[in-house]
């Protein structure tokens, strides 16, 4: 996927302003990090990036933080996997080079050229981040996954102490009238106090909810005549139509509800509630969760021991990034 990638987009002179790139971040033994690669590996997550740009002084520093952390453990793994003479096969790398191609550039290896010219990376830098990917994922492959094991001891111990976990989820199907307010200047078109009154009192005398959607919402979902369809509703709408829609009972409409100008009315057509599985029920889900907790921790450990064994030192963020 293209959000595997490593490349330092042009965008990256933009949100970085004056920030001197080449500067240091880490030294790890003999290994330099420079700024540079920890803007880099920010900028090859498109929600981090987006995120960097967009935050405060101390949230920014922190993002940075995070990420330099992350690239001195992927040092250090790289420095292990070279004392134990790890090697990733070419055919190797180009077997996934290819399964990169056909799945994000559409089996067109011109466009992931063209993807890095663009970026301004040589494609031989490229190749080499995807063979460090590799190796790392090899080296925790050996070293942690492959001999964990969900004993039944464990598993009854995450059913029995994290029981939420192993629910359906509980989802509702709701039908929403968005009304939109007049425009500056717009004389003929009623407030929409006075439009939202008149189509609760369509919907009193049995007029249908998806009807009237269609003809007068302004919403996405109008021509499905209003409806969401199992969504979980303080994810989709906002808290004010989330709290209303938990007020109403199947097949329920709500009055007019007045957010910054807009008017909403909201039926619930449907609603799921959240079961409780069984053990049995949820036998694969429980003993991933066990596997992964269990790698987490193991990493951390291990990751504690390279640290101790290594020579690491981390300088401050650049003042003209803060």
């Amino acid at each position: 996927m293209k959000t595997a990638f490593l490349f330092v987009s042009a965008a990256l002179v933009g949100t970085l302003g004056a920030a001197t790139l080449d500067g240091l971040a880490a030294k790890v033994n003999d290994v330099v990090i420079t700024v540079g690669d920890v803007m880099a590996d920010i900028q090859r997550n498109p929600r981090l990036r987006g995120h960097f740009a967009a935050s405060k002084a101390t949230d920014a520093a922190t993002l940075y933080s995070e990420t330099l952390e992350m690239l001195i453990d992927r040092k250090l793994i790289l420095q292990a996997a070279a004392e134990k003479k790890m090697e990733m096969q070419e055919w190797v790398v180009d077997n996934r080079i290819r399964e990169i191609v056909k799945d994000g550039f559409d089996g067109d290896m011109n466009k992931l050229t063209a993807t890095l010219a663009q970026s301004k990376v040589a494609l031989t830098d490229w190749r080499n981040a995807i063979r460090d990917d590799m190796i790392i994922q090899a080296m925790r492959y050996q070293l942690i996954e492959k001999n964990l094991q969900a004993t039944p001891l464990a598993m009854r111990k995450e059913y029995k102490e994290h029981r939420a976990r192993y629910m359906t989820e509980a989802k509702t199907t709701v039908s929403v009238i968005l009304l939109r307010p007049p425009r500056d200047g717009d004389k003929e078109t009623p407030s929409v106090t006075t439009r939202g009154e008149e189509i609760i009192a369509r919907l009193e005398k049995g007029e249908d909810f998806a009807d009237l959607a269609r003809r007068y919402s302004s919403d996405s979902h109008a021509k499905d005549g209003g409806q969401w369809k199992d969504v979980k509703p303080e994810e989709a709408f906002r808290p004010e139509i989330a709290a209303a829609i938990a007020k109403l009972k199947v097949g329920e409409f709500s009055t007019l509800v007045n957010l910054d100008g807009w008017g909403f009315i909201v039926r619930k057509d449907e609603e799921t509630v959240g079961k409780q599985l069984s053990f049995a029920e949820a036998y694969d889900a429980i003993a991933r969760n066990v596997k992964n907790d269990a790698a987490k921790a193991e990493y951390d450990a291990w990751m504690k021991r390279l640290r101790a064994q290594a020579f690491v030192k981390k300088y401050p963020m650049p003042e003209d990034m803060k």
